[in-house]
């Protein structure tokens, strides 16, 4: 079930992350890194609270729970820049198709990051032991 609640969060998160990219790139004729960037920063907030009470079921945020879905989200997106930028600008791709490959790209890594290292079940569960 968790991974069905992660793909309807991501689905709400890509959303918003791929509508921004795609006004600033289509709109304003900003750069497919930056707006990128831009979109990715927007979705943000939305992601980190869907994820820690909808997908992981935590009600209480402890002190290393942001600056752990922060890393997870930085190692992320780096890997769909990266994807981004090889598609677009090494492999001539279209920026508008290359980013939905860097989008995939993103969301499993983030959803194994989140799983295993922010909403670790297993560190949350020896935490309510104690």
């Amino acid at each position: 079930m968790q991974p069905l609640k992660y793909l309807f969060a991501g689905v709400a998160n890509t959303a918003i992350g791929y509508g921004v990219f795609l006004l600033l790139v289509t709109l304003l004729n900003m750069s497919p890194a930056y707006a990128n960037t831009v979109g990715y920063g927007v979705a943000l907030i939305a992601a980190f609270l869907l994820n820690k009470v909808f997908v992981f079921n935590q009600s209480t945020t402890n002190r290393s729970t942001i600056p752990k879905f922060i890393v997870a989200f930085c190692i992320a997106f780096a890997a769909n820049q990266l994807v981004l930028l090889i598609g677009y600008q090494w492999l001539g791709i279209n920026p508008k198709i290359a980013q939905i490959f860097a989008m995939i790209t993103y969301t499993v890594i983030f959803y194994i990051l989140n799983k295993k290292f922010v909403f670790s079940e297993k560190k949350q569960a020896s935490k309510s032991c104690h």
